[in-house]
């Protein structure tokens, strides 16, 4: 294994990410800069790294941290504080997706958060690295601390956003981390969980959850696979993929798959997972979009090719038909109107 030097930035002033809210309003104890022996990327073969050492917590005073809290349109203020819409970045990083979709939201008075979990941990590569030459499992761990953070200091912003109407939202390897977070968060403050893509490689799925979650899938989703219909809700892979547990995640099905323990095996259907769930009374349900590929909100239908590492060529297919859009846009509208309080 190779340890790689990486470019890491020093603490960034408080408030660049916070939006119509002001530096007054930020305190310095928020404030959660990354401590220089945060994670370091190590290379486990050609062009392909995972993450090595302690991970950086959510900064809310980070650059690519941003509360966006909307007003009417005619600049009136709201009737009340509107619910809030945490958003999981996928394997990329923050990009146009997630803030397509933030954007979308506002529009209909939702409060978004958003965050990039890799500049938190001092790595600023971009999607062409992030999105081809990293694990899974090292991605996914990375936004799972950041997003519980997120979370954790969201509950606290009770000024400004509804506290008791919390929805976490997730794309791809964020969707991983927001289906895991459905089993820790308190259903007194988040009402729903909305996974998009969910991979059931990585750090797994977990084995309860503890408020409604909705499955997200473009009906044309076979994003990592190896034949253009390989679809993301029937995708297995080696339990070599996932990682063992740490004490951090919630007990889950990567407890008996991993490279440790029946590395030989296969991991759990994410449709599957939906079924065993469901079959123990869990709230969960799943939504297929029809005109819809792998990040539904990332802009027209791309039937590309994404080469992992040097040799691992799949399928990739992203975006959607904007019928897609204003379909999944009007039920996440309609799930949060009608979950509140």
């Amino acid at each position: 294994m190779v340890l790689v030097r990486h470019f890491k930035k020093g603490w960034l002033a408080a408030c660049w990410g916070l939006v119509g809210l002001g530096c007054a309003a930020q305190s310095a104890p928020d404030c959660k800069p990354a401590p220089e022996n945060v994670a370091e990327l190590v290379q486990i073969r050609p062009r392909f790294h995972t993450v090595r050492g302690p991970l950086a917590e959510f900064d809310p005073c980070h650059k690519a941290s941003k509360l966006s809290v909307p007003t009417r349109w005619n600049g009136s203020p709201l009737p009340s504080k509107p619910p809030l819409v945490i958003i999981a970045h996928g394997g990329g990083g923050l990009g146009m997706l997630e803030n397509n979709l933030a954007a979308a939201l506002r529009k209909h008075d939702v409060a978004t958060l958003v965050f990039d979990a890799y500049q938190l941990n001092g790595f600023y590569q971009g999607y062409p690295f992030w999105g081809s030459q990293a694990t899974n499992e090292s991605r996914q761990r990375m936004i799972y601390k950041a997003a519980k953070g997120a979370y954790e200091w969201a509950l606290t912003q009770s000024d400004k956003v509804d506290t008791r109407a919390i929805f976490l939202q997730g794309v791809s390897n964020g969707a991983a981390v927001v289906a895991n977070l459905a089993s820790v968060v308190n259903p007194e403050h988040v009402r729903a969980v909305i996974p998009e893509g969910l991979p059931g490689m990585g750090i797994g799925l977990p084995d309860s959850v503890a408020v409604p979650v909705r499955l997200v899938f473009g009906k044309i989703d076979n994003y990592g696979g190896k034949h253009p219909e390989d679809w993301m809700w029937q995708r297995q892979d080696s339990c070599r993929v996932n990682r063992v547990p740490s004490p951090e995640l919630p007990a889950g099905n990567a407890q008996h798959c991993n490279g440790r323990q029946n590395p030989a095996d296969m991991t759990e259907k994410p449709i599957d997972w939906m079924q065993r769930l469901k079959a123990q009374g869990a709230d969960i349900e799943v939504w297929f979009y029809d005109h819809a590929a792998h990040g539904i909100f990332q802009g027209p239908i791309d039937r590309k090719m994404l080469t992992y590492g040097t040799d691992n060529t799949t399928f990739s297919w992203t975006g959607s038909d904007p019928s897609a859009k204003e379909k999944m846009l009007a039920d996440l509208v309609k799930l949060i109107q009608n979950s509140r309080p």
